[in-house]
C-alpha cells in the first residue's frame, strides 16, 4: 500500500501544475481543509474521493494512488508502466524532451493485450503536447485525431472528453480556429451533459471554445454563464483568466471599450506569471492597449515597463507579442515613430508559424498606429498581412475587418 503522504504529495503536485487552489479541487463533495489534510497525509481518502480528485486533476487514480493493480492474463504489472509513465514525465520535466517523447511513444504503442487504457491515454497525451511545444502542433493534432478513433465510443468517457480538449487546444494553436471550433464545441456540450463534480474539465472545455469562438468569429457560440468565483487565495487560475481575457476582447469588438476595460482590468489584477507567463502578459498587453485607447498613457506604459522586466528577469523563451505591441503603440502616442518602427519591424519579422491569428491582431493593431503617425505605406502593408495570416488561421471575420481597414486607408489616401 502506499505511503499516505505520497499520495497526498503527488495530489498537492498536480494540483498546483494544473493551476488550481485546494478549493477548486474540493469542489462541491469536499472541503478545502479536507483537501489540506489529504496533501498532508493526515486523512485517507476513500476509493471515491480518490476517483473524484482524479477526475479533476485530468489523470488516471493509479496516477495519485500508486495503486499496483496487476493486469490481468498479460505478465506485465500496472505499477511497472504507471513508474515508466512517471519516469517519462521526469525524463521531460527534466529537459530530456526528445527522450521522454521516445518512450510515451512506446507506452502508446503497446499492443492493446498488454496495455492500460489510462496509461494509452496519458502517454498519447503527452505526445501530443511535447509536439505542441516542439512547434509541430499539426502533428499533435494528427496523433490526437486518431487517437479519438481507438477510444471506446461510449459517450461521455474522461479520455474522450480530455482528448477533445487537447485536440481543440493544439487546433488552435497551429492556426487552425474553425477545426478547432468544432472539437472545442463537441468537447463543451459533452461536459454539460455529465453529472456534477467535473467543474474543471468544464472550464477547460469553456477556456479552449471561448478562444475557437472569438478567432473564429463566432463569440456568441462560447456560452456567458458564471465559471466560478475567484480563487480564496486571490489569484485567478489560467483557464478562467483566459476566458475573462476573450471575453473582454469580443466586448472591445463590440463597441464596449468600458466593459472590456473593467473585465480585463479585475482579470490583470488577479492574475500572475503563476499562471503561465504567456497567458499573463497576453492579459497585460491587451490592457495596456485598452487603456492606450482610454488615453491613460503613463499608466500604459508602467504596465508594460514592468512586463518586459518581468519577461527578462524570468528569462521567458516566447517572444511577449502583446507587450512588445503595447510598447509600439505607446511609442506612437508619446510622439516617437521611429520606435514605433522598429519594434512593428520586429514584430513583422517573426516567424508565421502557430497562432499565426495572434500576430495578425498583434500586427492590425501596429498598422493602425502607423496609420496615425501618417506612415500609410507601411500601415497598408501591415493591414495586408494582417488580412493574410487571419486568413490562413481560418479567422475570416478578422481577416474581413482588416481588409475593410485597408480599404477605408486607401481611400482615404486617394
Amino acid at each position: 500500500m502506499p505511503e499516505l503522504a505520497d499520495t497526498g504529495r503527488r495530489i498537492k503536485e498536480l494540483r498546483v501544475s494544473a493551476g488550481m487552489t485546494q478549493h477548486d479541487l474540493a469542489g462541491p463533495e469536499m472541503s478545502s481543509s479536507y483537501i489540506s489534510l489529504v496533501e498532508h497525509g493526515k486523512r485517507i481518502p476513500s476509493g471515491r474521493a480518490l476517483k473524484i480528485l482524479a477526475e479533476r486533476l485530468g489523470v488516471g487514480v493509479a496516477e495519485i494512488s500508486g495503486d499496483p493493480a496487476p493486469l490481468e492474463n498479460t505478465g506485465v504489472r500496472r505499477l511497472d508502466l504507471v513508474g515508466r509513465l512517471v519516469a517519462a514525465r521526469r525524463q521531460w520535466d527534466g529537459g530530456d524532451v526528445e527522450g521522454a517523447l521516445s518512450e510515451f511513444r512506446v507506452l502508446a504503442d503497446m499492443e492493446p493485450a498488454h496495455r492500460q487504457d489510462d496509461v494509452f491515454t496519458e502517454a498519447q497525451l503527452a505526445i501530443a503536447e511535447i509536439l505542441g511545444t516542439l512547434g509541430r502542433p499539426d502533428e499533435g493534432a494528427e496523433a490526437l485525431e486518431r487517437m479519438l478513433t481507438e477510444l471506446t465510443p461510449e459517450p461521455y468517457a474522461e479520455p474522450r472528453l480530455r482528448t477533445l480538449i487537447a485536440l481543440a487546444d493544439l487546433l488552435e494553436s497551429a492556426g487552425r480556429v474553425q477545426d478547432g471550433l468544432r472539437h472545442a464545441l463537441t468537447g463543451h456540450l459533452e461536459c454539460t451533459a455529465r453529472r456534477p463534480g467535473t467543474g474543471f474539465h468544464s472550464l477547460l472545455a469553456l477556456d479552449v471554445l471561448t478562444r475557437c469562438a472569438y478567432w473564429s468569429g463566432c463569440p456568441d457560440w462560447a456560452p456567458d454563464t458564471d465559471h466560478g468565483r475567484p480563487s480564496a487565495d486571490g489569484v485567478l487560475p489560467g483557464p478562467r483568466a483566459s476566458v475573462d481575457l476573450h471575453r473582454a476582447l469580443d466586448l472591445r469588438d463590440r463597441g464596449e471599450p468600458e466593459r472590456a476595460a473593467a473585465l480585463l482590468g479585475e482579470c490583470a489584477r488577479r492574475v500572475t506569471p503563476a499562471a503561465g507567463f504567456p497567458l499573463w502578459e497576453k492579459i497585460n498587453g491587451h490592457y495596456a492597449l485598452l487603456l492606450l485607447r482610454r488615453g491613460e498613457t503613463a499608466a500604459a506604459r508602467s504596465l508594460v515597463e514592468r512586463g518586459l522586466v518581468v519577461a527578462s528577469v524570468a528569462q521567458e523563451p516566447g517572444f511577449p507579442l502583446w507587450l512588445t505591441t503595447a510598447e509600439a503603440v505607446g511609442a506612437e502616442a508619446a510622439g516617437d515613430p521611429a520606435r514605433l518602427v522598429a519594434l512593428g519591424e520586429e514584430l513583422a519579422a517573426l516567424p508565421d508559424t502557430g497562432r499565426s491569428h495572434e500576430k495578425g491582431a498583434a500586427l492590425g493593431e501596429i498598422a493602425a498606429a502607423c496609420a496615425r503617425a501618417g506612415d500609410r505605406e507601411r500601415a497598408a502593408r501591415y493591414f495586408r498581412a494582417s488580412a493574410e495570416l487571419f486568413r490562413r488561421a481560418q479567422a475570416y471575420r478578422h481577416a474581413e475587418r482588416a481588409r475593410e481597414r485597408l480599404t477605408e486607408l486607401i481611400e482615404m489616401r486617394d
